[in-house]
């Protein structure tokens, strides 16, 4: 029941600040059940694909998740992840891990900033904007390199192009779900094990958290918890590139 319960909380975050949750699981599957990063590192992603899917339906029926920019970003990310995949050979993983927590905590600096001390404007999100590739970009680089869940530096683009952060958050549980099938289907067809009893634990917390969270933040009203929601994406996003580089 502890890895339920687990699988719970993950969900409930992970659908709060628009992560895939991933890299939660890991922990968990390492720490708690000793199991090895071989096995751990398919069986996340295994429980992240019915966790991320169940979220992703919740959020596409409440209206939150918009296809057309998720879907310029999924694009986009697909050179990354094969990019990121060639260069972890070549860069070592402190070096990378530090680059890409500068990264996160400019951006996160600038979705703070955006939704605390900018002047608010009325305007209607930048649905063809190029910067919300470049973020679909380095997500997929994120991805590819170390199996690090781009839910960050997705999110932040979305945030900075102007998304509320309820759609930030429902569009990159999309976004996250087809990397997280794209990713657990390159390690089915490599044979890498899996455990499935784990799995399914953490998956059924997991999948009642992701679906209950969108549901119950909807009882709430949207510019209120938008206010509220924004400046923490960006703080959160600050504590992951600073997490990454110290």
């Amino acid at each position: 029941m502890l890895i339920v319960l687990y699988g719970f909380i993950i969900g409930c975050f992970v659908t709060l600040i628009g992560g895939g949750g991933a890299t939660f699981y890991l922990g968990v599957l390492t720490s708690s059940m000793a199991m090895s990063t071989e096995m751990a590192v398919p069986t996340s992603l295994f429980i992240a694909v019915f966790a991320l899917l169940s979220g992703f339906l919740t959020q596409l029926k409440l209206k939150n998740v918009e296809v057309r920019i998720g879907n310029r970003l999924i694009l986009a990310a697909i050179p990354g992840i094969l990019i990121g995949t060639y260069l972890s050979r070549f860069i070592p993983a402190h070096i990378y891990q530090r680059a890409v927590g500068i990264l996160l905590t400019v951006m996160g600096c600038i979705v703070l900033y955006k939704n605390v001390f900018a002047k608010k404007k009325k305007k209607e999100p930048s649905k063809n904007s190029k910067v919300a590739l470049i973020f679909g970009f380095i997500s997929g680089i994120m991805v590819g390199f170390g199996g690090l869940s781009g839910g960050s530096a997705t999110v932040a683009g979305l945030s900075i192009i102007g998304l509320p952060a309820v759609k930030a958050t429902g569009t990159t549980t999309y976004i996250l779900w087809v990397l997280a099938v794209v990713g657990l289907i390159s390690h089915l067809v490599a044979g890498s094990p899996i455990s499935w009893t784990a799995g399914l634990f953490l998956m059924i917390g997991g999948i009642i958290g992701s679906i209950l969270t969108p549901l119950v933040l909807r009882l709430f009203d949207q510019k209120k918890l938008n206010k509220f929601l924004s400046p923490l994406l960006g703080i959160v996003i600050i504590y992951f590139g600073l997490n990454l580089i110290f």
